[in-house]
């Protein structure tokens, strides 16, 4: 038998086709240990087929399995990574929503102090009772442009002018009707007529705010012609002279003059000048103030507002808008009396009016009714107990000074007592005594040069002491 007789190199790939078992009997059978009939060769490659058909399906199978395994760690793999991608979604999704959370809250904070600077700036509530036309919209910055006022829009632009705090235009604006603090020094001054007179100082950051109101403000502003009060150039003499060597001479006096003038009217002032309703308000409260009671309540001071904000009695400003809110009376009664007759003189001093015609007989009935009305419908009071008609020749006098042919004169009573303080202070410096009324004296010599400089020049003669 020419039978190789070594062992199939390809054993290894040949056990894997068909098994050890069967690659044990095809060798034996090759290399004639036994032999087979052609019934069992054909079983055997039967057998040998079958084996190959399950060991093919079993290698497909594995394949099978292996594909599935990797699909299977694939999938665990993307799942493990839809794990990861979800974690890391939760974690991008709670960022956001914190970082909105902090932008949010961020937002509200920058939204609470941009409306805090913006309430300071214009505040929508300066108090009860005056807090009804805090409009800061309706200003008219041609009008003001043309009196040569400062253009206020704001709080912030009234701050940068007075060069106080933001804080304290509302703090010195904010109208209180119980509070700890006062803004004016108060104190009371006799009276000629033996009451007392309320003086309501206002206090440094008042002062300069009301100071500055009246020098930039209200001294742009001209009052009428017939306004001798608190104007530059204008004194007691002047408003004496205009009714000098006249027949007639009529004086009323209009009753609690700066107690009169309350806010709304002077709010309105301002207004009328081109300031918005809330600039108005806001300057209208920094002239106003009402009368305060100081109480004591749990060991503290308090300060009850007592009535409504009216111009004070002391404040810088209360001259200037008193003379300003009046206008239009002083207006009217100039224009009545030009209509009547042309003769008649009108001035106002403060508080006090005077008219008067050349003619001592002048019928003065219907002029005085009309000056009752018009003085009530401007919104001021008469004091009727002080109306008088004064007649030459008997005894006329206007603001303090009597009028004489030669023009108006200081009274004897006053003179008189001028002399005598001269007399006896001359008197003490001849003893080595110390003067201590000397700031008294030249101020009522100063008020008598004013009138009756020839006087002057006489009294002074023999009294050098004055000047040295």
């Amino acid at each position: 038998m020419g039978t190789d007789k070594k062992l199939n190199p390809n054993w290894k790939q040949r056990i894997t086709e068909i098994g050890k078992n069967n690659f044990e009997l095809e060798e034996m059978i090759r290399l004639g240990f036994f032999e087979m009939n052609k019934s069992s060769q054909a079983k055997f490659d039967e057998l040998a087929k079958e084996q190959n058909s399950i060991l093919s399906s079993i290698s497909h199978s594995e394949k099978e399995i292996t594909t599935l395994q990797l699909e299977i760690k694939e999938a665990q793999d993307n799942e493990k990574l839809l794990t990861e991608i979800r974690k890391k979604r939760i974690q991008q999704s709670l960022s956001k929503r914190l970082e909105r959370k902090i932008k949010k809250r961020e937002k509200k904070r920058i939204d609470h102090v941009l409306d805090k600077q913006k309430r300071l700036r214009t505040p929508p509530f300066l108090g009860r009772g005056v807090s009804g036309k805090l409009e800061y919209e309706n200003g008219c910055d041609d009008r003001l442009g043309l009196k040569n006022l400062p253009i206020l829009r704001d709080l912030q632009d009234l701050s940068d002018n007075l060069d106080l705090k933001l804080g304290d235009i509302s703090w010195l604006s904010y109208h209180r009707e119980v509070s700890t603090v006062d803004h004016y020094k108060r104190f009371k001054v006799p009276k000629r007529n033996g009451k007392d007179r309320l003086i309501s100082a206002p206090k440094p950051k008042l002062k300069l705010a009301q100071t500055w109101v009246n020098q930039v403000i209200l001294n742009n502003l001209e009052p009428e012609n017939e306004a001798m009060a608190y104007r530059p150039g204008k004194n007691i003499l002047h408003n004496a002279l205009q009714h000098s060597d006249h027949g007639t001479i009529i004086r009323m006096d209009l009753k609690d003059f700066f107690p009169s003038i309350q806010f709304p009217r002077v709010r309105g002032l301002f207004h009328s000048m081109g300031y918005s309703s809330g600039i108005a308000s806001v300057l209208a409260l920094l002239c106003t103030d009402s009368e305060k009671k100081e109480i004591e309540f749990e060991s503290q001071k308090q300060y009850v507002s007592v009535g409504p904000r009216v111009l004070p009695q002391g404040s810088p400003t209360s001259p200037a808008i008193s003379n300003l809110l009046a206008s239009q009376l002083d207006k009217r009664i100039r224009g009545y009396l030009k209509s009547i007759d042309s003769n008649w003189s009108y001035t106002r001093y403060a508080d006090d009016l005077v008219l008067s015609h050349p003619d001592k007989n002048i019928e003065v009935g219907r002029l005085l009714a009309y000056l009752d009305n018009v003085i009530h419908d401007e919104g001021f009071i008469v004091n009727q107990t002080k109306t008088i008609i004064m007649r030459s020749p008997h005894r006329q006098m206007v603001t303090g000074l009597v009028m004489s042919k030669n023009g108006p004169r200081i009274q004897k009573k006053y003179l008189r007592n001028v002399r005598a303080m001269l007399h006896n202070t001359k008197k003490e410096i001849s003893h080595g005594q110390a003067i201590l009324n000397i700031d008294e004296i030249k101020g009522k010599l100063a008020f008598i040069k004013m009138v009756m400089p020839g006087y002057f020049k006489k009294l002074i003669q023999n009294h050098e002491w004055l000047y040295q």
